[in-house]
């Protein structure tokens, strides 16, 4: 939003600096993303105190004048203004400055006198029209002052980032309160009471509201005999200060009374409406052609103003061409309403038709606003366009807008929340700058917004505004109060934190991406009819038509990602995501949430010299899987085989702890990866974390390093290929005694010297008590008892 310095200045008194006003407005929360300067830089012109004036030798209209700029010594300018006089302060154009309209003056000699520059009038500066003498300035400033410094050149105007909440800002009205809040003064309203005719409004206007809930209250006025023409030069100034372009007088009238109040208005040529002026849902299907001769088809949802012919305007967005006001129009009707926010927007949008109107409409304009817009600009069409305004208003209500909430507010949390010291006094007063008004209750406030701040619901809505206002820069820093407990944490936070730490510490890198899934996402990840994965918590007003629901799993993500980067040739990935997923649940109640980690491995294009490429991808991200469950403290189990449609089902398998599965990890599936254009060879370890909190026992207990020696033991077993090591080992763990401290596979060997069907396993069995030295036969014992176990249970041989 444009906001014209000296036009907001005829509403509010401003601080001298423009600096201080700017900095403020963005200390409350204005942010001024530009700076314009409408008239010419006159800031190459200097002061200059004419000390003489002489005749001209040689011309009788000339003038020789010596002029004190400021320099070492006065110079001479020849000058055919009659006004010119000694004892002036003038502007000074001096050899080699360029004037606005592009000519550089230079030192010439006129009529046989040199002269080094030239006194200017107000249009050779760009000011005004007047050219019959030169201009002479009000000022005391000393000579070779720029005169950029005491003269007005234009327009200052600061272009406004409003945020989508302050729909009371849009104009020089919420304008002018704000520099009243942060300033103080008194504002100043323009007249908006017209001098009315004899015949009423009502006998050539009839409105009426059938969509109710779309528009709460809808105003319309008359003005008859009018004619249309040009705007004066002061209005169009004015609205290409505030950035529009000015059409015709009757148009740029109600554009300047949306700029002033921030109310749009529409005008309709009051000849063209057949029968009442009704705000109605459009038909679906009802097309109507706007102000930008484009024929726009409509939804139900959508809101019109219509006659008895169909509709004639897209409410709050755009007018229809069969109403609209031509160089014929006499009569017009003035329409000031009050739209629904949500229902503009969504119709902006889908139309993908943004207007000044449907700007402030999206915003929500003030609900009591309506009459007062209606009549300026009823005032400014008999001045500027000649009418008659009919005696009183037309208006209908729909479901009025609500009066908001008392809102209960505590001076003690006030402070507590701002780190301030205000009194009781204090809060009250700097509520009061932004017209809430408030009333006391023993130690308790209640505030009642104005109807203008549709924004302010909660005591922290008022905290804030106490804040703005006061000025947070002067709010002292102060450490919070109170002893801050900072070793304890939530558990499944302690979870989801040490799952990351694992995961970075095994190379991997954390990324983040948005929560929604296209459409396509569950038929590239192979997910079956059944499985409820498919069935994506929707949105109501999705960001994208192709992003219509949120994420119930992370690989979909992770694997966009991977494309993306892998067709930039970035190589050998090693990234993980770890945040919420999302379940559909009961029908009316809230998603179902859980936190889910991915990580992702791909084996490098070209391996360098170093790098064990000999290792499956899969056994990568096995082994990332089976640190983070160490590094948790968990016992495991893993078992291969089909657990996922997405993964390969000879690469594939499952992490269990305590029975319930934690994690899988698999190669990705041809098929899918064909999906998602996926070349290299890429694993993923797909974790619940929900799961990994759920199986968290108390906290880790350290065991103090034996002193004493360990015992190796190590068995060559031969045993069926399909026979999973993971299930081999628990039962080891299980099966050898307390003083097992670990067993693993150390070697794998089938081929020569094997049977088919059978596999050679070798197992380190390790021995150790942290309280004496173990014997001969104790171990022994307990290796006997292994070599049982996969005997009987695993149909082992042993080598």
């Amino acid at each position: 939003m444009r906001m014209p310095l000296g036009w907001l200045s005829e509403w509010i008194d401003l601080p001298e600096s423009q600096d201080e006003l700017g900095s403020r407005l963005t200390s409350a929360g204005l942010e001024i993303e530009e700076v314009i300067e409408m008239g010419a830089d006159l800031s190459s012109f200097v002061v200059g105190l004419v000390e003489t004036r002489e005749k001209h030798p040689d011309a009788d209209k000339l003038s020789v004048c010596s002029v004190d700029v400021g320099g070492d010594e006065p110079l001479v300018i020849v000058c055919g203004a009659p006004n010119v006089a000694a004892g002036q302060r003038v502007a000074i154009a001096r050899h080699g400055t360029v004037m606005p309209d592009g000519l550089k003056i230079k030192r010439s000699k006129i009529r046989g006198v040199k002269s080094n520059g030239m006194i200017c009038s107000s249009r050779e500066l760009g000011l005004g029209d007047e050219h019959d003498g030169i201009l002479v300035l009000d000022t005391d400033a000393a000579p070779g002052t720029p005169v950029s410094s005491v003269a007005d050149a234009g327009e200052t105007v600061f272009d406004l980032e409003v945020t989508p909440n302050r729909g009371d800002w849009v104009s020089m009205l919420g304008m002018a309160r704000e520099v009243r809040a942060n300033f103080g003064g008194e504002l100043r309203m323009p007249g908006y009471l017209p001098e009315e005719g004899d015949r009423a409004a009502s006998e050539d206007a009839q409105v009426a509201i059938e969509d109710r809930e779309g528009c709460s209250r809808y105003v319309a006025r008359v003005v008859r005999g009018i004619q249309i023409g040009p705007s004066p030069d002061w209005l169009v100034a004015r609205l290409e200060a505030g950035g529009i372009r000015s059409i015709s007088n009757v148009v740029d009238i109600s554009n300047l009374v949306m700029l002033e109040f921030g109310q749009p208005l529409h005008i309709f040529d009051l000849a063209k409406l057949k029968g009442p002026v009704r705000v109605r849902r459009a038909e679906a299907g009802e097309e109507i052609r706007t102000l930008d001769d484009q024929l726009r088809k409509l939804l139900a949802d959508d809101m019109v103003i219509a006659d008895d012919s169909g509709a004639i305007a897209i409410a709050g967005v755009m007018g229809g061409v069969d109403s609209e006001v031509s160089d014929g129009t006499s009569e017009i009707l003035i329409e000031s309403a009050r739209f629904d926010p949500s229902r503009i927007r969504r119709t902006a949008r889908r139309l993908g038709l943004h207007s000044d109107a449907s700007y402030r409409f999206e915003r929500g304009v003030d609900p009591d606003g309506q009459s007062r817009a209606a009549a300026r600009a009823a005032v400014l069409l008999a001045e500027l366009a000649g009418g008659t305004v009919s005696r009183g208003e037309v208006e209908a209500s729909g479901e009025p807008v609500p009066v908001a909430d008392p809102i209960a507010l505590d001076p003690l949390r006030v402070n507590r929340l701002l780190g301030t010291k205000l009194s009781t006094d204090e809060i009250v007063s700097l509520l009061a700058r932004v017209d809430v008004e408030t009333t006391r209750s023993g130690e308790m406030l209640t505030g009642q917004p104005p109807r203008y701040r549709g924004d302010l619901h909660l005591p922290e809505d008022l905290i804030e505004e106490v804040a703005r206002i006061y000025g947070y820069d002067a709010i002292e820093p102060t450490l919070p109060g109170g002893a801050v407990d900072g070793t304890t944490q939530p558990p499944r936070r302690k979870t989801v934190q040490a799952t990351k730490d694992s995961l970075v510490a095994s190379g991997l890198t954390e990324i983040m991406t948005a929560p929604w899934i296209p459409t396509s996402e569950p038929d590239a990840l192979r997910l079956s009819e059944e499985d409820p994965r498919r069935a994506a918590v929707r949105l109501q007003n999705p960001i994208h038509a192709e992003l219509p629901g949120l994420r119930s799993q992370l690989v979909g993500s992770i694997l966009r990602v991977a494309h993306g980067n892998l067709a930039r040739q970035a190589d050998a990935l090693r990234i993980f995501e770890c945040c919420r997923v999302f379940g559909a649940g009961e029908v009316g109640a809230l998603p179902d949430e859980r936190f889910q980690a991915v990580a992702l491995i791909s084996l490098p294009r070209d391996p360098a010299l170093w790098d064990r490429a000999e290792i499956p991808v899969f056994f990568r991200a096995k082994g990332v899987v089976e640190r983070l469950l160490s590094d948790l403290g968990h016992r495991f189990q893993f078992r291969g085989g089909e657990v996922e449609p997405f993964f390969h089902p000879g690469a594939s398998g499952e992490f269990r702890v305590g029975g319930q599965v934690v994690a899988t990890v698999g190669e990705l599936h041809p098929e899918t990866a064909r999906r998602f254009e996926l070349e290299p060879s890429v694993a993923l370890a797909v974790i619940d974390v929900d799961a990994l909190d759920a199986a968290a026992g108390g906290p880790p207990q350290y065991q103090e390093v034996s002193r004493h020696p360990r015992v190796l033991r190590d068995l060559a077993v031969l045993l069926d290929a399909a026979v999973p090591a993971g299930e081999i080992l628990e039962a080891i763990r299980k099966k050898a005694g307390g003083s097992l401290q670990s067993v693993r596979v150390f070697d794998r060997y089938e081929g020569k010297g094997v049977p088919e069907g059978k596999v050679s396993v070798a197992f380190r069995l390790v021995f150790q008590r942290s309280d004496r030295t173990l014997t001969e036969p104790e171990v022994a014992k307990s290796t006997d008892r292994v070599v049982e176990l996969l005997s009987r249970q695993f149909g082992g041989e042993l080598r």
